[in-house]
Formats: structure tokens, sequence, C-alpha cells
């Protein structure tokens, strides 16, 4: 058997540890080629409204996916060789030469780096379609983006992880030609010793974490800003010394509770993951820190989505409105709209046509500086029409009398609306002045834009139209109501756009046209923020896979002597269930404690709560946590091979 077929036949006997690494690798693989083929796409690089930034952002998500995917490789391939000294170590006192183990571990990257890497690329041209399909529609481009699949992208997709998987395998190396035989064949012992609890790593790890949770919880957004790097630093090394000393403290207490400990299952399941977590709490703390790392950005980006279109709604409360200029007719454009909507099917919207004087109030400002303007323009309006009008966060204040005033201004908030107190202010109209107790609503702007609007009451609104017709008026149609997303509306803001165009006299803005520009913008990069997450999300699930088929040898031994000493294949399932449950717990549940409080900063930033944003993630994370838990655990308890044993041993009794 040449070297070639024993590397292939070793890729192969050990499968079982290679799948999840195969897998992450050829994901990397996979999003990197899709985010290259887009960002060295020509028609993304030539004008497209929205688009001009998208190239350098997936340039740059590209860089990151391989810095990181260079990290795993590295860890993981250093890992592999590790865990097959003792194999190496025979291979050698069978007769092969150092430089014969160098070649066959070469074929044996070669087989791996080749298999990783066409899968990647087979399922990044097969998912590449799509892919720019969903950038088209994030984007909102006048045509779908064709599929590129130019010699450039191939060359930069094999290039860096040809370099990578090139790299990594020499590097792997060091630790099988820096050993003797005896060193390779000992470094497959680990004699176990039962862990030791350390009171000074338990109360340093334990300050840094509550230290790190305290300074996050700060309810002043200058001290979080402040304290982002030193936080994630003190929440990090804080979690490699709580894992195992708590671990520790923890298992240990429950041998001291005799009557639970006592009892078979829990005897033998504290017995074990007191071994377990001391050997593997590095990697748990390590698979710790990512899983809140990629909770915490995913929740930020869902927050800030999220928080932006509500926005977004709020600053555009009238699902359209034409600004129509003093002195053309109103009714014309009112007939075109209504029959547009009409004819594609839109409803549930109806017309308000105004004609409102321009006024200015008082600055607010009470400290303004001597620069700032000593009035502020606004635009006047009956209360009967406040009240009328959709707005989304915003409920109507109540107006007692003429002498009363309610400013709205365009301060649209998600959280919960701020009504401040009322104070006299001065207004202006028609060059006559007037004195009013000026309450002031920053639930949100009543019509769309950002403009001051002044309610007063609709006596108050007649006698000034009447008495100051010199003033400036501006004349207002808005289609008002909930119906701004129903399903027409797309095509026939079309068709009105085709006659209202951006440079017209006659001015139209929409709700649907605003939600969508910012969909295109912040729905992408959380589109790009979603496949960078699963990227590091994958690799961190392949780290606890390979740590779990890492010691399986010495499980299937342990395993087979409680099968000897007469506990059935259903117990040991049962058994090796509730180890392998704790191993993948522990890290998901510490990274979900600490995005909590890494959400609850946020919230403090902006200015409303956003755990339920976070949490939303974590749910959905969680699924395919779970997913990927029930596969590996199906794979390991196959691999273990115990029924398979114990037919044997019936057989042969």
């Amino acid at each position: 058997m040449n070297l070639r077929r024993l590397a292939a036949k070793n890729v192969w006997q050990n499968r079982g540890r290679y799948l999840a690494y195969l897998g992450s690798a050829a994901f990397s693989v996979m999003i990197y080629f899709l985010y290259t083929a887009a960002a060295l796409h020509p028609d993304l690089r030539s004008g497209f409204a929205g688009a001009s930034y998208l190239a350098p952002a997936l340039q740059a998500s590209a860089v990151v996916i391989a810095i990181f995917t260079l990290l795993f490789l590295l860890y993981s391939g250093s890992a592999f060789i590790r865990s097959r000294m003792k194999e190496f170590g025979l291979l050698s006192l069978l007769g092969l030469t150092r430089r014969q183990l160098v070649r066959m571990l070469l074929w044996e990257n070669v087989i791996i780096a080749v298999t990783a890497v066409a899968a990647g690329l087979g399922l990044g041209v097969l998912f590449l379609k799509l892919f720019f399909m969903a950038i088209s529609a994030l984007l909102q481009l006048p045509r779908q983006l064709p599929v590129y699949l130019a010699w450039p992208v191939w060359r930069q997709t094999l290039g860096v992880f040809g370099g990578m998987f090139v790299f990594v395998s020499l590097l792997s190396l060091r630790g099988v030609l820096g050993r003797t035989v005896i060193e390779l064949i000992r470094a497959g012992r680990k004699p176990q010793e039962r862990p030791k609890f350390s009171k000074t790593k338990a109360l340093l790890g334990t300050a840094l974490v509550l230290g790190g949770y305290a300074w996050a919880s700060s309810p002043n957004p200058n001290t979080i800003m402040l304290g982002v790097v030193n936080v994630t630093t003190m929440v990090s090394i804080g979690t490699y010394f709580v894992l195992r000393e708590a671990s520790v403290a923890l298992l240990q207490g429950l041998r001291r509770a005799r009557r639970l400990y006592e009892r078979p299952g829990p005897f033998l399941t504290v017995g074990r993951l007191m071994f377990k977590l001391q050997e593997n709490y590095r990697v748990l703390s390590g698979a710790a820190i990512m899983i809140a790392v990629i909770l915490s950005a995913m929740g930020t980006m869902l927050s800030f989505y999220m928080l932006t279109e509500e926005a977004v709604v709020n600053n555009a409360p009238q699902a359209i409105q034409l600004n129509v200029p003093e002195g053309e007719p109103a009714a014309p454009h009112v007939a075109f709209v209504e029959r547009t909507l009409a004819e594609h099917g839109v409803s549930g919207l109806r017309p308000v046509e105004m004609r409102l004087p321009k006024a200015a109030v008082e600055n607010y400002t009470a400290t303004a500086p001597a620069a700032a303007a000593a009035t502020v323009p606004v635009t006047v309006a009956p209360y009967s029409l406040y009240t009328t009008l959709y707005r989304p966060a915003g409920r109507p204040l109540p107006l007692a009398g003429d002498d009363e005033a309610i400013r709205v201004r365009p301060v649209a908030t998600t959280g919960e609306p701020r009504f401040p107190g009322a104070e006299p202010r001065r207004v202006t109209i028609g060059g006559a002045e007037y004195t009013l107790t000026m309450w002031t609503d920053e639930a949100g702007p009543l019509l769309n834009g950002l403009e001051d609007v002044l309610v007063v009451s609709d006596a108050r609104f007649e006698q000034w139209v009447e008495s100051h017709a010199d003033a400036s008026f501006r004349t207002v149609v808005a289609w008002t109501g909930e119906g701004w997303g129903a399903a027409g509306m797309a095509e026939a803001l079309g068709r009105l756009r085709e006659r209202y165009g951006d440079t017209g006299p006659v001015r139209m803005s929409s709700t649907y046209e605003m939600h969508r520009a910012s969909i295109a913008q912040f729905g992408l990069a959380l589109f790009i923020g979603l496949f960078i997450s699963l990227v590091f999300f994958a690799a961190t699930c392949s780290l606890l896979y390979f740590r779990l088929f890492t010691e399986i040898d010495e499980d299937r031994r342990y395993y087979t002597r409680l099968r000897q000493l007469g506990l059935t294949p259903g117990e040991l399932q049962r058994l090796a269930r509730a180890q392998a449950l704790v191993v993948f717990a522990v890290p998901f549940v510490v990274g979900l404690v600490h995005s909590t409080f890494a959400m609850r900063a946020l919230s403090t930033l902006a200015l409303q709560s956003v755990l339920h944003y976070g949490w939303m993630v974590a749910a959905g994370y969680l699924v395919l946590y779970g997913a990927f838990f029930a596969g590996t655990f199906g794979l390991y308890w196959q691999a273990l091979g115990l029924r398979e044993r114990a037919a044997a041993a019936v057989d042969a009794a």
C-alpha cells in the first residue's frame, strides 16, 4: 500500500472526527466565494443607487471570514495531530520513516483540503443565483444581478484557502517532527487526577465577570461607551477562570449531597464530568465567548434593523403625501392618486386635503447661543386635523382652550412618547404676535418630513386663516391610515412616481418608499452579518464536536467497562446523552448570560429595551444548536458501537 492510499484510508477511518471540521471549512469556503463574487461583480461597481457601498462591505466581510477560518484551521489542525500522536508513534515502530510519515500527513491534508474546497465551491455555485437575487431585492436594483463566475472569483477563493491549508499543514507537522518515537507513543497517555478547586482563581474570575456585568448595567450611556473594550476583556478572562473553578465547585458540592450523589445516575454522571470539564474547560470557555459574541452581534444588528424600521414608519406617518404648490388646484392630483390606488387594489386609506398657514415659534431652547435662530418655522394645523391624522406612535394630547397650543416636534421615538410640560411661547403669523401656553408632543411628526407642526384650536385656526390672508400657506394632501404596506402599494407608487418625480413642483413622499430605502441599507447589513455569524457559529459547534470525538476511544473503554458491570444499552445511552448535553449546554448558557448583559447595555444606549431582540436571536440559534447536538450525539453513539458490542457478547455467550 503506497502512502497516498494509506493517507486516504486514514482519513476515511477518522471520518467521524473530520466530519464537522470538513463541514465548517466547506461552509466558510462557500460564504467566502459568494461574498467575493458579489464584491467583484461589475454591476455593483457601476453606480447603482444604494449599491456603491456594498462591494467594500462584502470584501471586508470576506477578509473577516478568511482570518477567522485561518485561526479555526490552525487550532483544529494542531488538535487533530495531538489526538493521533500514539498512532504516529506506532507507525514509526512498524518501520515508517520520519520522511514517509511527513509525506503521509501531507497527503491527508491534501485530501481534506481538496474535499473541503471542492464542496465549498460546489455549494457556492449552487446558491450563487439565489444569493444575487437576495442582494438585488434588498438593494432594489433596477434589474436582477446576473450570475457572475469570472476567473478572478475562483482565483481569489482558491488562492486564499489553498494557501491557508498549505500553511496549516506545514505548521501542524512541527508537533510530529519535534518528538521522538517514545514521546509520540506516550503523548496519548493522560493520567487523570482529581481536579482541585482554586479559591484565588474563583474569586478573581467572579470579580472580573461581575465587574463587567456591573459596568455593562450602568445607566449612563457615556460610561458604557467607554467600557466596551474593558468589559469585553474582563468578561472573557473571567469566563476562563470561572468556568473551570465554578464547575469544579459545583460538582464537588453535588458529590457531598449524599442523597443525590449516591444514586446510580448522578454517581456516574458527576464523577465522569469532573474529569471531562477539567480537560475541556479551555475549549468550553472559548466556545462560550464565541457564542456570546455571535448572539450579541446579531442581537445588536437586529435591534438596529427593527428600531430603524419603526423610526422610519414613525417619521413618515402618512401613507402618501403630496405637497402641492400654492395656487395650484389639488383636485386633479387627488383624483389621479385615487384612481391609481383603485386600479392596483389599494384600499383602507382616506384622503385629507388641507391648506395650512406657516408661522414662527419662539426658539424652544432656553439657553440657545447667540448665533441660534430666535424663532423656529412651523406649519399651523387645527386640532381636529391633529386628532384625525394617523400616527403609529402618537396619541393626541388634550387641548383645553384657544389660548393653548401643541407643538408637534419631528422627534420620532419608538419608546414611550415624551410630553414635556407647558410653557408660554410667542407665535408670529402674518406680522402679528400671539402668546400661547404651549405643550410639546415628541411622539413623532404629524406629517411626513422633518418639520414642526403647531396645533391650535379649530376656532383660533379659522380666525388666523381669515385674519392673516397675507401669510404664507401650503397645500398638503395626505392619504392617511394603516394601509401603507397593503398589497399593490408598490405598483401603485411606481405609477405615481412616474408622474411625481423627485424634482417636480408637486413633491410626493410615502411610508412605503422610505421603509424600503431603510430595508435596503440595514436589511443588507443584517443579511451580511447573518452569514458571517453562521460561519463563526459553525466553527464553534465544530470545536465542541471535535472535543467529543477526540475522547471517543477513552469513552468507548469507559462505557464498555460499565456495560460489563451490568448496565443496559439504554442506561448507557441516557448516561452518555446527559454527559454530552452538559458539555454542550454550558457554553451556550454562559454565552447567553453574557449576551443578555450586552443587550442590556445596548438598551441603555438606545434609550429603550432591546432585550427581546437579543432573546429572539438566541432562540433562533438555540434551535440550530439543539439540532446540531442531536445529530452529533447520534453520530457519537453510533461511533461508540456499544449496542453492537452488546449483541456480539450475547452471541458469543
